[in-house]
């Protein structure tokens, strides 16, 4: 996965350049994304009239007689929420591809799977609004999979059945699910995802907004949203245009039961929910605080990525007011906080290198020792400074180069860049830093290329000359293998200047029309086709759909007076029954076939409930004899309840069956 995102950074890179590579704004790009939804949302539901008639009447205003403003706002919110999915799912997996989800993070990762369940049922309800004819297959698919948990007692899909069984407050429960409810439960997801992060990145750069939006206008206009035919219950559509984004679920659901559905959803989630554990990584040491070199600058709690450094009461008594502490349930160990503390310096001899935070096992003494090592003991005048186990430093040490190991590029404090040259065991010192400058730490490599550009305390000193010192996720180094780029860094340190690499402007252009146009094409396609086949051609479609109680598997008995008086008065009921039922025998017949036939128990935890008969059958179109039978006793042969119709029917018709439990027949609807 790794590997596949390493093959995307570099064309996307040399496009939209390294401060705009859509890869590493995924997780902002999904809020952008999110109120362009929110604001063409409140434009649509201005127009929108909550209601089973005024419901597709209202879209299809918009979209036929406001195409130019109220048509391009439907397929932007469209578009938009399918775009939130593509980059909610790439972020997803970018961060378990880097392995950017244990450890300390693991309550980042936890509290980012549940949005899904939330933005998924946000999109969905925004589909039943519409009411054509994708909604009803929507809302009914919906209805069964939420049937088979044993919540309700009664079927939620019998009300998507027939236009009769469907009331204008349904609508009004919707809108208030996906205009409020869900909206609000999403919002307060996201704090909570990211209450754990120090300055989290919650808008991507402007320019890739404008060009988000220019590129989701254009989609738009070239491939507006369209409704698929008014909904009909009495009609099945023989094919449906899927938006794969969001009812993806869906076929799965026509493939299996709905039990298999959920197992697959709730096995799929708890994976996901374990994955920071699997397997378990080994706990490395935290961050230290010497309160001796300790003075409460708080530049190390300004410059922690996860929040693990705060600032509370001084508990020495040295006049300061404050001094570092550190959280080791959020520390990460990356030595960010050490390369910002001002009292690392390794040009301290006289005392011993304790600054005020440190990383035990990476400690700024051992650093410098490492830098006085490769200056006594190499020939080759270029200090490469690479994270810890990164690609880049195994290759780099590999190839013989003198390799500093850090947690982070911005665990090297800069005054250990001007030691190194000043002392003359480096003419040159190579940060290789993360692929790209997309940090490991998120802040890491921001915050060293800020304290070299000498724009970030700690900074480095002026003494120091620019060509000396180079980052490798920085032009004119990012493009070129790490061997090579530490090869041409060389070459500039001895007096030879780089290659310039810098492409057009056209072309970069032309890459980031190309780019943008390739996945717009994507989520426009997806968002419609492959279409799903619901009848094959030449069929129709028989629900059978009713509820009845069996009868009681005793008879009452009166009770006398004696037994009665001895009751409290509240239970002095005159007749006890027993409570269960029996089971319902259901049986049904296409021209003497059988193609359906159950017990079914009866609800409740006593069994004295109604049993539910929901099941669909596809059949032929034509003249066809359709027999139906239940029975409720306990009768062997035959059926207490029966009728055999003969009818002729259409293809694609839509025929259900259901009982009257007064009149004690079966009605064909």
């Amino acid at each position: 996965m790794r590997a596949g995102f390493e093959l995307l950074r570099g064309p996307l890179d040399r496009a939209f350049g390294h401060r705009h590579n859509p890869l590493d704004h995924l997780g902002a790009l999904t809020i952008f994304a999110c109120w362009i939804v929110l604001v063409s949302g409140l434009y649509l539901f201005v127009f929108f009239r909550t209601s089973v008639d005024g419901a597709y009447d209202s879209v299809e205003y918009l979209t036929r007689q406001q195409w130019y403003l109220g048509g391009v706002m439907r397929s932007l919110h469209r578009y938009a929420s399918d775009l939130a999915i593509i980059t909610m799912l790439l972020h997803l997996a970018k961060e378990f591809a880097y392995d950017r989800h244990r450890e300390a993070r693991w309550f980042s990762w936890v509290t980012g799977v549940p949005l899904l369940w939330l933005i998924v049922p946000l999109g969905i309800t925004g589909y039943w609004l519409v009411w054509d004819e994708l909604a009803e297959y929507v809302a009914l698919k919906s209805a069964e999979l939420i049937d088979w948990l044993p919540v309700f007692t009664d079927s939620m899909a019998r009300n998507f059945l027939t236009a009769s069984a469907l009331s204008d407050r349904f609508f009004t429960l919707l809108a208030f699910l996906h205009l409020i409810a869900l909206p609000l439960l999403l919002v307060f997801g996201l704090w909570l995802h990211l209450v754990r992060l120090n300055g989290p990145r919650i808008n991507p750069p402007r320019a890739l907004m404008v060009g988000t939006l220019v590129a989701l206008l254009a989609l738009s206009l070239a491939y507006p949203a369209l409704s698929q035919g008014r909904a009909d219950p009495s009609r099945v559509p023989e094919s449906l245009g899927l938006d794969w984004y969001y009812l993806n679920v869906y076929p799965l659901l026509d493939e299996l039961s709905p039990g298999w559905t959920w197992g697959v959803l709730v096995l799929t989630t708890a994976l996901l929910l374990l994955a920071p554990w699997l397997p378990r990584t080994k706990a490395r040491p935290v961050a230290a605080v010497d309160l001796d070199n300790c003075n409460g600058c708080r530049r190390c709690v300004d410059d922690c990525p996860f929040a693990a450094v705060t600032l509370g009461p001084r508990s020495d008594g040295k006049a300061f007011a404050a001094e570092a502490v550190v959280d080791p349930a959020l520390c990460l160990s990356c030595g960010i906080c050490v390369g910002a503390c001002p009292t690392a310096t390794p040009f301290r001899t006289r005392t011993q290198l304790d600054p005020g935070i440190d990383l035990p096992g990476a400690s700024a003494a051992a650093l410098r020792d490492r830098i006085n090592e490769l200056g006594a003991g190499s020939d080759r005048p270029v200090i490469v400074v690479a994270c810890r186990d990164s690609d880049a430093g195994v290759r780099l040490q590999a190839a013989g180069e003198s390799v500093l190991e850090v947690e982070c590029a911005a665990h090297l404090p800069p005054s250990f860049v001007d030691y190194a040259l000043a002392r003359g065991l480096a003419g040159g010192v190579f940060f290789s830093g993360c692929p790209g400058g997309d940090c490991h730490y998120r802040a890491g490599a921001n915050w060293a290329e800020l304290r070299i550009a000498r724009r970030r305390d700690p900074r480095l000193r002026e003494r120091v000359e620019d060509r000396r010192v180079a980052l490798g996720w920085l032009a004119p180094w990012r493009r070129l293998a790490p061997e090579a780029a530490v090869a041409a860094f060389r070459r500039s340190v001895g007096g030879e200047p780089p290659a310039a690499r810098a492409g057009s402007r056209l072309a970069r252009g032309v890459a980031v029309v190309l780019a943008a146009g390739l996945l717009m094409a994507v989520t426009g396609w997806l968002s419609m086709a492959p279409r799903v086949r619901l009848l094959e051609p030449d069929a129709a479609l028989v629900s059978l759909s009713f509820s009845h109680a069996g009868q009681r598997l005793g008879e009452c008995r009166t009770l006398s007076a004696e037994e009665l008086s001895a009751l409290p008065p509240n239970m002095r009921n005159p007749q006890e029954c027993p409570r269960e039922r029996r089971p319902l025998r259901v049986e049904f017949r296409v021209d003497g076939e059988t193609r359906y036939r159950a017990s079914l128990p009866a609800s409740g935890l006593w069994r004295d409930g109604e049993a539910t008969v929901y099941r669909r059958v596809p059949v032929a179109a034509g003249q066809r004899r359709l027999f139906v039978g239940l029975s409720d006793s306990d009768r062997v042969a035959g059926f207490d309840y029966e009728r055999e119709v003969e009818i002729d029917i259409d293809a694609g018709r839509h025929l259900v069956i259901g009982f009257d439990a007064d009149g004690k027949e079966f009605l064909f609807q």
